[in-house]
């Protein structure tokens, strides 16, 4: 049986950067593992890059593109615009910091929560920050801006309910701890005795391609794997 897990722009850009999408066939090969995106994360990481020739961007949208070519990555468009906005609409109006309300969320992100929640998927791979906070812990989000900001910030109970409703029983995983997971099952066992040096290398090589990972965080992950 496939197993459906949902990716934003940031961890498809990030793998391909690092060369390391190759992780991406290995989960679809062994475990039937079907990424997917909505449209407007094609749109970002292939459509616009490849259409206006950005060249930081070229290299990962042209990998990507022969991803989703070769049924790696599926794009699917269930016609999610009104939970979108709404999802939207809930994540940024329910933080107010000084009567203003705080813009959480972006379409794209909006896009692929309400996507989720139409094909009743729960694993999605995210490493825009304010995104995973949203989902597990939007109180630590709260205080975290208020830290930054050295102002309360208020909460709209209704807006908070609409977005937990929706996106609260996700299960979230990082692009970093994806490639922890490859190690775990096998992907690096062609490096032999390198295994290890192998994965410390692929973790820093994430960090260098755009991955929102610290370097006490890859000296924690390597101290939990063998």
């Amino acid at each position: 049986m496939t197993r459906d897990v949902l990716c934003d722009s940031g961890v498809l850009i990030s793998l391909t950067a690092g060369c390391l999408d190759n992780i991406l066939y290995y989960f679809s090969e062994h475990h039937k593992v079907r990424f997917v995106i909505p449209p407007s994360v094609e749109y970002e990481t292939v459509t616009r890059p490849l259409y206006n020739n950005l060249k930081k961007h070229l290299f990962s949208a042209i990998r990507i593109k022969d991803a989703i070519a070769d049924g790696v990555i599926e794009v699917v468009d269930a016609k999610v615009e009104d939970d979108t906005r709404r999802i939207m609409h809930a994540a940024n109006n329910m933080f107010y910091m000084q009567g203003k309300p705080v813009r959480l969320l972006q379409f794209g992100e909006s896009e692929m929560l309400a996507l989720a929640a139409a094909l009743g998927v729960e694993d999605i791979i995210v490493d825009e920050r304010t995104t995973r906070m949203l989902i597990e812990a939007p109180f630590q989000l709260k205080e975290h801006l208020e830290r930054e900001f050295e102002v309360n910030v208020m909460v709209s109970k209704n807006s908070f309910r609409e977005l937990s409703s929706r996106i609260s029983h996700l299960k979230v995983l990082r692009s970093s701890e994806l490639v922890v997971l490859a190690y775990e099952n096998g992907y690096f066992k062609s490096f032999s005795n390198l295994q290890r040096a192998a994965l410390e290398a692929a973790l820093y090589k994430m960090k260098y391609s755009g991955c929102s990972i610290s370097f006490d965080e890859i000296k924690e992950y390597l101290g939990m794997v063998r």
